[in-house]
């Protein structure tokens, strides 16, 4: 009975996965570049920081219409993420039942 639970939330949550949409992975930062030289107000530019190969932080410029985008495709990564590591604990918690079902067989 157990197990059958276990294996329905596992098949919603590959399914949940499998619907995420477009992934980016990063944050979005906004970066005041200093006074505007003919008008007033302040030059502003949208990045997206993340980390490349061999683990070094990269920016990517974004420009202002963007930005929603990006974030929305942000939130679907760190859905997936969570998503992922639900989907590792149901593994192992169904593994731990059919080791447990063996053991009893065995005696």
């Amino acid at each position: 009975m157990q197990a059958r639970k276990i294996r329905d939330d596992i098949a919603k949550t590959l399914t949940a996965m499998a619907s995420t949409g477009a992934l980016l992975k990063g944050s979005v930062s906004k970066v005041v570049l200093g006074n505007k030289t003919r008008t007033r107000g302040q030059r502003v530019a949208h990045l997206l920081t993340y980390k490349g190969e061999g683990n070094t932080t990269k920016s990517l410029y974004i420009r202002k219409d963007q930005v929603p985008e990006v974030k929305r495709m942000i939130r679907n990564y760190q859905r997936l993420k969570i998503a992922l590591g639900k989907l590792v604990d149901l593994n192992l918690k169904l593994f731990k039942l059919r080791q447990i079902a063996s053991r009893r067989e065995a005696r």
